[in-house]
């Protein structure tokens, strides 16, 4: 039999259940420690963690939900699986709201209580190894990536960050171009000064001269006061300029001064200031191709990029993908008050085959609405936005081929594990509901049509739950 590992700690009044529980999960290579009073599980925990807790809801002294309460298990490593009896699936459902895993109904079986173990592993082993992936992202420069095109970008982000040189850096738009800037900013010795952007596509300019210069009362109509511009802004730290290959030529001379001289005067000035101001710049578009058309400064181009950095698009490092999902996923549940663990592996599918031409820019957007969507603890192909559903070329239907040569991921048994476990649970309301659905959502606190949506989902008949006289 297939052996395990971990810590375990198990909470139940009855001694006969925990005695025979604990040999069975002591034999299949789990440590454990039994309780039959909450009060003293509490005490232990306050010493010493464990990787699981098995916890019955009725108990004489402190009942499971207010030793969930007391625990604030959100902020614990365990993950708590109830046990709980058949007619007590409405209290389960309120641990589930306080942060509780799921429920086994009792009786239950060796295979049951194995097979539900078993998952929660499975997850709390992804959920390491994610964490072991977002500590490697970018070797803590909070970019996301583990391709060899990311690694040589991060490479270079060390080697020129301790350097005065400027640095241009190339890319699609959406592709986190500022995050490379940003990065190399925190790694060299400026880290301490300011980072200020300034995106030259934005403005007319007139008003980017503005902008970036700074201006004093009176310069045009609308100047009502002295104001002062990005590089002096950015005096002892950092200047980014994105999409600089839209600034227009006249204004391209004044910003070579700066770079030459450190010097500039502000609109509508004659006095010269001196700034410290490292340059690093970005553009969607092929410089080269402008300079031999005229639209950019030759000798402007050969100051900014001394050394150059190119951001591939998204769909050439697919492989990426998880990572962002779960960076996104990990950044943005608290915007949601969302619990979201991951995607689940058909969901993952389509992420992975869609090219996505807005880049990582439009990734986040499109996970910012699946979690916002998103029903239980991971994000389903339903939570997707249609464009992406719609433009990954056949997948509606995976290759079943693949899936049966390929070993099941671990985040597919998760998924299944999942589906199984809200299969049961809603025949376990139609059952004591007698195959009412009115009545069945309203137990389980799921609205009638979702409920009619996902007994259409798991093939339920609802007529052998009907009660008849």
């Amino acid at each position: 039999m297939a052996q395990y590992d971990g810590k375990i700690l198990m909470i139940d009044d009855e001694q006969d259940l925990l005695k025979l529980s604990s040999s069975i999960l002591r034999r299949e290579g789990f440590a454990v420690e039994t309780r039959s009073d909450a009060r003293e599980a509490l005490s232990l925990l306050r010493e010493e963690s464990f990787d699981i807790i098995l916890l019955d809801l009725h108990m004489p002294e402190m009942s499971g939900l207010e030793f969930l309460r007391q625990l604030n298990v959100r902020e614990r490593p365990e993950e708590v699986l109830i046990l709980t009896a058949y007619a007590d699936l409405q209290s389960a459902v309120e641990t589930v709201k306080l942060g509780a895993y799921g429920y086994l109904a009792k009786p239950f079986n060796a295979e049951e209580i194995l097979s539900h173990i078993g998952n929660i592993r499975e997850l709390q082993r992804l959920r390491a190894e994610n964490e072991r992936l977002r500590q490697a992202q970018g070797t803590g420069l909070g970019m996301v990536g583990e391709t060899e095109q990311m690694r040589q970008i991060y490479r270079l982000v060390q080697d020129v960050a301790p350097t005065p040189l400027p640095v241009l850096i190339c890319g699609e738009s959406g592709t986190g171009k500022e995050l490379v800037a940003a990065a190399i900013h925190r790694a060299s010795d400026r880290a301490a000064g300011p980072f200020v952007r300034c995106n030259c596509a934005a403005l007319n300019p007139g008003v980017l001269e503005s902008e970036l210069f700074g201006h004093v009362k009176g310069a045009f109509t609308s100047a009502v006061r002295d104001r002062k511009g990005r590089f002096m802004e950015a005096d002892g730290g950092t200047l980014f300029l994105d999409e600089i290959g839209d600034m227009e030529v006249g204004l391209q001379t004044r910003l070579l001064r700066v770079l030459q001289e450190g010097e500039f005067e502000m609109v509508g000035s004659t006095e010269t200031y001196k700034v410290d101001v490292r340059v690093l710049s970005a553009t969607n578009r092929n410089l080269t191709q402008a300079v031999a058309a005229g639209q950019f400064r030759e000798d402007l181009f050969y100051r900014l990029n001394a050394v150059t950095i190119d951001v591939p698009p998204l769909r050439q490092r697919k492989s990426d993908i998880p990572l962002f999902c779960h960076f996104f996923i990990d950044r943005l549940n608290d915007r949601f008050d969302k619990q979201i663990q991951g995607v689940s592996k058909e969901a993952l599918e389509y992420l992975e085959a869609y090219d996505w031409p807005g880049n990582v820019r439009e990734m986040e957007n499109a996970i910012m609405r699946a979690i916002a969507l998103a029903k239980g603890r991971e994000i389903e192909v339903e939570d997707l936005p249609v464009t992406i559903v719609e433009n990954t070329g056949g997948q509606d239907e995976p290759a079943e081929k693949e899936e049966e040569e390929a070993t099941e991921s671990p985040e597919s048994l998760f998924h299944d594990a999942r589906q199984r476990f809200e299969e049961q649970f809603i025949r376990d309301a139609l059952e004591k509901t007698g195959g009412n659905i009115s009545h069945a959502a309203q137990h389980i606190q799921l609205g009638r049509r979702n409920l009619q949506r996902k007994i259409k989902q798991f093939n339920i008949d609802v007529s052998q739950y009907s009660r008849r006289p």
